[in-house]
């Protein structure tokens, strides 16, 4: 080793050679130069830039030889970035340069498999929470956090791999790329949590979390400013990550103690620390395991107890979506029980004074409102003579009428015994009215031709438009809607009386 200029110097003769061969080897944060009778046939690209680390990081090399160099005696020299006396060429392999790529591409299936999936996984997440129904039940992104931490952790476990480093030219993107997500992976992993759990309303995971965004926004001025490498400030993210695994263990510790003390459901929280424990497991021996001796793949293990990780809470997070989409339903259920009418399944009066409320208080924004009163003739006669079973019957074929007619443009309700409304909105009220009229007598004398029936159907109705929302002229154009209607009742017996 030459102590001013840091460089090593290794030897090594190569044997005979039927023909073309190649010497691939990985190295982690050093140049190198393969010589041959001191002329250079190999060196890595020097890069210059300050808004990249210095180093190249981990680097595949693949200096190719032929059959005039058999016997000739190889140098590699070694220059190292850093000041630190650990030197990382391994993995030196000599032969076919395909082969070789191929068999150490199968010696990673596994980790490039399960990298994958942590990003289908996460990618899947983020798409699950940006589905409607889903934003609606959990009122939160805590998928789109967990999601993006699972999409982070699945790269930066794919470049661990050191596969992709065969097939991308210019490395320092990677490295640039691996080191990020190294500092900020633990962000978006808090904010998950704080959506899911309000963890932040603990003072010292919320100081917590200010000291890691300062510790990120200092890594990357620190770099873009080229006073030092993000690789300097790793030590600091694997940290960062042990101490997060810490804190949230003790947290869904805590809450799994108090859920025990409340006989309440424990199933999501034991899921929880499954994965937390796997996680901080991992995480712990990866760190301890880092710190003896440098290693091809710092997310050996790691990776797994990430993915257990990431499943875990996207179980739990699955089934706590599950249960509020049961309580949802069930307070659907009770909601269409208090504002729907049993018989006809239109709204009872309850859900229309309540509509005429909001509509009045402007909560709606609506510019018209038309308002159509109808009432169902000689239902107590029926009921007298035929029987109650009759008179549902009667009731049901008019509010069926009713919904099909006028109830193409408002909302239907029943507001009495014989007594029905609908409630229109929008431009073109007076239009819209008459449209239903012709539909509503073209229906009821179409069930009154109906065979077997043991009554008419008749149906008295009146119209008004409230042109200027608010209380008190709703009230108006509510009287005269009624008043039509009575004056129509009126004049349906006085025809039925003339015949």
């Amino acid at each position: 080793m030459d102590e001013q200029t840091g460089m090593v110097s290794v030897y090594q003769r190569l044997p005979e050679l039927d023909g073309d061969a190649s010497l691939v080897y990985r190295t982690k944060d050093v140049y190198t130069k393969i010589l041959i009778n001191d002329s250079v046939i190999y060196e890595t690209d020097v890069y210059t830039s300050r808004f990249y680390n210095r180093s190249p990081g981990n680097l595949w090399n693949i200096a190719k030889f032929h059959m005039q160099d058999s016997g000739a005696l190889v140098e590699m020299q070694v220059y190292m970035v850093y000041d630190t006396n650990a030197v990382t060429v391994d993995f030196t392999l000599f032969g076919d340069k395909t082969d070789i790529i191929l068999t150490l591409c199968r010696e990673k299936l596994f980790g490039i498999t399960v990298s994958l999936l942590m990003v289908i996984i996460g990618l899947v997440l983020i798409a699950i929470d940006l589905m409607p129904a889903y934003n609606q039940t959990r009122k939160n992104h805590g998928m789109i956090w967990l999601g993006l931490y699972s999409t982070l952790i699945g790269i930066w476990s794919l470049i661990e791999t050191n596969v992709m480093q065969f097939f991308v030219s210019d490395m320092r993107i990677l490295q640039m790329v691996d080191n990020m997500i190294m500092i900020v992976d633990s962000m978006p992993l808090l904010l998950y949590l704080d959506c899911e759990y309000r963890i932040f309303k603990n003072w010292i995971m919320r100081a917590f979390c200010y000291v890691n965004a300062v510790y990120i926004l200092a890594s990357v001025v620190l770099q873009f400013t080229g006073i030092m490498d993000l690789h300097d400030v790793l030590a600091g993210a694997m940290l960062t990550l042990v101490v997060s695994c810490i804190m949230l263990l003790i947290w869904v510790g805590a809450k799994l103690r108090d859920m025990i003390c409340k006989r309440q459901p424990i199933l999501n929280y034991v899921i929880q620390l499954s994965g937390l424990c796997s996680l901080w497991l991992s995480a712990l021996f990866e760190m301890l395991r880092y710190s003896k001796a440098d290693h091809m793949d710092r997310a050996e293990y790691l990776r797994v107890g990430m993915l257990i990780f990431v499943i875990c809470l996207a179980v739990s997070s699955q089934l706590e979506t599950y249960r509020l989409l049961e309580n949802g339903l069930k307070f659907d259920i009770i909601s269409s029980l208090a504002y729907s009418d049993g018989l006809t399944g239109l709204g009872n009066r309850t859900a229309y004074l309540e509509q005429i409320e909001a509509y009045a208080s402007g909560e709606a924004g609506i510019s018209q409102l038309g308002i159509v009163f109808l009432d169902v003739n000689n239902l107590k006669k029926v009921n007298d003579n035929q029987g109650h079973e009759k008179g549902d019957e009667l009731i049901t074929a008019a509010s069926k009428i009713i919904a099909d007619s006028f109830g193409k443009n408002g909302k239907s309700y029943r507001i009495g015994g014989d007594e029905f409304c609908v409630l229109m909105t929008g431009i073109s009220l007076q239009e819209k009215y008459e449209q239903g009229l012709m539909e509503f007598q073209r229906l009821i004398k179409e069930a009154n031709r109906l065979k077997g029936r043991t009554y008419e159907i008749q149906i008295a109705n009146g119209f008004s438009v409230c042109d200027t929302i608010t209380k008190e002229k709703i009230e108006e154009a509510i009287m005269a809607a009624d008043s039509a209607m009575y004056a129509n009742k009126s004049f349906l017996k006085g025809k039925i009386r003339a015949v």
